[in-house]
């Protein structure tokens, strides 16, 4: 499953605070534009759209009707020609961008990121034994699927341990359907306002994870755990799309990776951090686990889209990176395999790490990026976000 933004309701209730126009209560409303931001996280701030707020409230047929009478009775004859200049015209896209609403903004950053990566399945007819992720043109992940034999050898009986950390698990369970952010927060100070732009790229991700995921997970048709047992009981809804891999998995393991590069010094090595226990990849493997504990995934799509969800996110640090230091020299990013096919154990993070060292079900070459692929205001935004934590 994927995170699709239900938070983002929340800013409507922050809108209403607003509405109030009282200091203390006045600032109440603006803890609606965190909503905002929840819709980052997916579709769900799009509905935002339907009524944006005014000045000092919200949208409404009447607010629309009094200021028609306000204009009325205060403009008196116009005869049509312009009475004043603006000062954005010429600007640069970095500040048009700044100047953005956050929905059109969406849009732009989205529409920015979503062309560097395309799916790669061969037969859109029917189920795929091996899709790839490409970043323009240049294959970046492949992943090659377990059949249904391998799943009842070797996965079901990891279900049926993890089901005994149900209770334990079940909060985090319940949250991280819908909220993964928060726990990476506690790593590192998320704001939507006071690190507004380090938001806006974790929003970002987890965006173009979902593009890019659930194509694979169509291509792919997975089935789910609980149509191969009766005994599986999920304890949350069974996701109405394939299995495999992991839209959690992938998502956790991209933010994490992305957060790495933001919130701490030194070089940028994810290999090495998650080798070393990183607690920004500790979070990220817990997330994906707990889909196994409550029964919707196997242990191997957690691992799929472990591998998935970092190397994308490498990919685009390392871009990011290059475009600042210098846009026309190229860099290099790591370029994954992952046999699904074979691989039969459980996941961890220890197990992940092992198998991104041994080369047994996780190989890995060596890709050539050009940085000139990103936008100027997007150096600038990401500029700006390096600055934040």
């Amino acid at each position: 499953m994927t995170i699709f933004g239900g938070q983002g309701g929340q800013g409507g209730q922050g809108g209403q605070g607003g509405q109030t126009g009282q200091g203390g209560q006045g600032g109440q409303g603006g803890q609606g534009g965190q909503g905002g931001q929840g819709g980052q996280t997916g579709q769900g701030g799009q509905g935002g759209q339907g009524g944006q707020a005014h000045a000092g409230g919200t949208a409404s047929p009447y607010l629309s009707l009094a200021l028609a009478n306000a204009r009325d009775g205060t403009v008196g004859y116009w005869s049509g020609a312009a009475s004043r200049s603006p000062v954005t015209t010429g600007q640069s896209a970095w500040k048009a961008v700044q100047r953005m609403d956050a929905f059109p903004r969406r849009a732009v950053v989205d529409q920015a990121l979503g062309s560097l990566f395309a799916i790669d399945l061969a037969d859109s007819a029917a189920a795929n034994a091996v899709g790839h992720l490409t970043l323009r043109g240049q294959t970046l992940v492949t992943l090659h699927k377990p059949d249904d034999a391998l799943l009842v050898r070797s996965q079901l009986p990891h279900l049926r341990a993890a089901a005994d950390l149900r209770m334990d698990r079940l909060a985090e369970i319940q949250v991280q359907t819908s909220d993964i952010l928060s726990f990476f927060g506690m790593l590192g100070y998320m704001h939507p306002e006071a690190t507004k732009w380090t938001h806006w790229f974790a929003g970002a991700v987890l965006r173009l994870c979902t593009l890019l995921e659930m194509p694979l997970k169509l291509g792919f048709d997975v089935a789910r755990p609980i149509t191969l047992a009766y005994e599986v009981q999920p304890i949350i809804q069974t996701p109405g799309h394939g299995a495999w891999p992991s839209g959690h998995a992938t998502e956790a393991f991209a933010v994490a990776t992305l957060l790495l590069r933001l919130f701490t010094e030194g070089p940028f090595d994810p290999k090495a951090a998650l080798a070393a226990g990183s607690p920004f990849y500790r979070h990220a493997a817990r997330i994906a686990a707990n889909r196994t504990v409550a029964g919707v995934h196997y242990p191997t799509d957690s691992m799929a889209g472990a591998v998935l969800g970092l190397t994308l996110a490498e990919a685009l640090v390392r871009l990011l990176d290059g475009a600042l230091a210098d846009p026309v020299a190229e860099v290099q990013t790591a370029s994954r395999t992952y046999r699904g096919d074979t691989y039969e154990g459980d996941f961890t993070l220890g197990r992940l790490a092992a198998e991104l060292a041994s080369g047994q079900h996780v190989t890995e070459t060596a890709i050539t990026l050009d940085p000139v692929l990103v936008p100027v205001w997007m150096r600038e935004m990401w500029r700006s976000a390096l600055t934040e934590g």
